[in-house]
């Protein structure tokens, strides 16, 4: 089996993580990760990029930093696939797969504001859809300070799956999250919300077969060809 993490943020686009795209891949291969999704934090979330730069040059230090995670799996024989984790109000936030930085550069409508959250995911998970990209809700049923109405998970209707277990969430809210999507017919994930080097164990999900592509990665989730990995 190959163990894929879903979610990982690093220093160059997340300006809450404190780890290098290199030192990622080398860690997670040596944690026995057969590869990755890079999902840093993007236009709505905690960016460590400034907002008010013309789109191109937003969107050009997210490419470069996968790029240089892509370049160290190159060298080590690890798959790094291009994702994003984005805001849609209240706290809330969504990680997007089968994404590229081309198609990133496609779409400045990204960064428009809308007056509701649900109307916010509404726009976003249209355009990843159409892009034949996945939503998934990032860390349902979180509580956090910086979270309005934690319980309240977002509408199921614009989502193809939640991260159903994301490391840094309670046992409560993961088994809330769980819930939801069997509830809701929803594909669910696992996570670990990596930002720092001190990472004891980690969550994700485990195939018969390498993920190399964008492609591979939405067959493989739209087709539930993998199983959830809880750590050692």
């Amino acid at each position: 089996m190959y163990l894929y993490e879903m979610h990982q943020h690093t220093a160059g686009c997340s300006a809450c993580a404190t780890i290098s795209p290199e030192e990622t891949v080398r860690q997670l291969k040596r944690q026995g990760f057969a590869g990755m999704v890079l999902t840093n934090h993007f236009f709505y979330g905690n960016t460590a990029i400034r907002r008010n730069l013309p789109w191109a040059d937003f969107v050009r230090p997210y490419e470069e930093e996968w790029l240089r995670a892509k370049e160290m799996g190159d060298r080590l024989d690890f798959d790094v696939l291009f994702g994003l984790e984005e805001g849609v109000g209240g706290g809330k936030e969504v990680l997007l797969y089968g994404i590229t930085p081309d198609w990133l550069y496609d779409h400045p409508e990204l960064r428009d504001r809308y007056q509701t959250a649900e109307e916010h995911l509404a726009v976003v998970a249209d355009i990843v859809h159409r892009a034949g990209g996945l939503v998934f809700q990032a860390h349902p049923f979180r509580v956090r300070d910086y979270i309005t109405d934690p319980w309240q998970s977002l509408p199921a209707d614009y989502l193809d799956g939640v991260e159903a277990y994301n490391f840094y969430n309670s046992p409560v809210e993961n088994v809330r999250a769980e819930q939801y999507a069997h509830n809701n017919d929803l594909l669910t994930i696992a996570g670990t919300d990596a930002h720092h080097t001190d990472i004891p164990s980690r969550f994700g999900i485990a195939t018969e077969r390498r993920l190399r592509t964008d492609d591979d990665l939405t067959e493989a989730l739209t087709t539930e060809s993998y199983t959830l990995y809880l750590g050692e």
